[in-house]
């Protein structure tokens, strides 16, 4: 999470997904990931309402995404989902000690750009050949025969 709040509505990171023109967000509140459509380009923070089945305070005045370039693939593992008993606790407006773990770990952020390895590759050398013998010999003066 992006641990800002604009106005007292939270400010969540939004990442892309497979599907063009969407954004997936995790939700730190019900430890799941929402998916809405993209209405703004990447760094541009805009209003998205909330699709939290925790019900949390902020709820009704949903909240800020800010897109980053950054693929929901790449950060899946980063957020902390909730269980199915965990997600059936928070539906019901409950809470346990591991759901408090949970929503406090801190969430997926933006990642640098994947770097492309082909413009860095390593620059070839020439094959060594094999040991040539000079095809003549030098020669000097005070060798020769006289």
């Amino acid at each position: 999470m992006n641990e800002r709040e604009i106005g007292g509505v939270p400010l969540l990171w939004g990442f892309t997904t497979l599907t063009p023109m969407e954004v997936a967000v995790h939700c730190r509140w019900c430890l799941a990931w929402h998916h809405h459509k993209l209405t703004a380009p990447p760094n541009v923070v805009d209003y998205y309402e909330a699709h939290c089945y925790a019900r949390p305070d902020w709820y009704d005045r949903g909240y800020w995404i800010q897109p980053c370039e950054t693929s929901r693939a790449r950060v899946f593992g980063m957020g902390k989902r909730a269980r199915g008993w965990e997600a059936r606790l928070l539906a019901a407006g409950e809470t346990t000690p591991s759901i408090q773990r949970r929503q406090a770990a801190p969430g997926p952020r933006p990642l640098p750009p994947p770097v492309d390895w082909s413009k860095y590759q390593r620059e070839r050398r020439p094959r060594p050949t094999a040991n040539q013998w000079p095809m003549s010999y030098p020669t000097f003066p005070e060798d020769e025969d006289e």
